[in-house]
């Protein structure tokens, strides 16, 4: 590539850009797939406690402490997917910008401006706390379940 071509300097980023976006669909997807892993777990668990149950009375109370256990080890595996997800698009991010600063405008950069100048916060933040939501809400089903059976049951 010549560095005079701004034709060529184009195309590159227009192709640099469809990879960002297709790391960022490919995050909305893992988030789709862990929300409905962890909506799963949380039903298998209320499953567990129905009458239903295949799982004799005698044996639930593993289950009970073991269903909790594999949503929190989820959780934290939905959190560092996440963090990689994060740390590869700044990475294409930081790219892009290299290469606005030889086109006309910079976009994204100044989107970037416009952006932190409203005192918007990244939507990461959000992305975030829905895992360490649900790894409360296991943390609690394990605490609530050890309560239960070392003094209550």
């Amino acid at each position: 590539m010549s560095d005079d071509d701004p034709q060529q300097r184009l195309e590159l980023y227009r192709l640099y850009l469809a990879t960002a976006e297709r790391v960022s669909d490919r995050r909305a997807a893992a988030n789709t797939w862990m929300l409905s892993v962890n909506a799963a777990v949380i039903g298998l668990y209320g499953y567990l406690g129905g009458d239903r149950a295949p799982v004799p009375p005698a044996d639930r109370w593993l289950w009970f402490l073991a269903v909790p256990a594999v949503g929190i080890l989820l959780c934290l595996a939905w959190a560092a997917l996440l963090a990689s997800y994060r740390k590869l698009n700044a990475a294409k991010f930081t790219v892009l910008h290299e290469l606005e600063a030889h086109l006309p405008y910079p976009l994204f950069r100044r989107e970037q401006e416009i952006y932190r100048a409203a005192g918007r916060r990244p939507l990461g933040w959000a992305e975030t706390a829905i895992p360490l939501l649900f790894a409360a809400l296991y943390a609690g089903l394990l605490g609530v379940r050890l309560i239960i059976e070392l003094w209550g049951g």
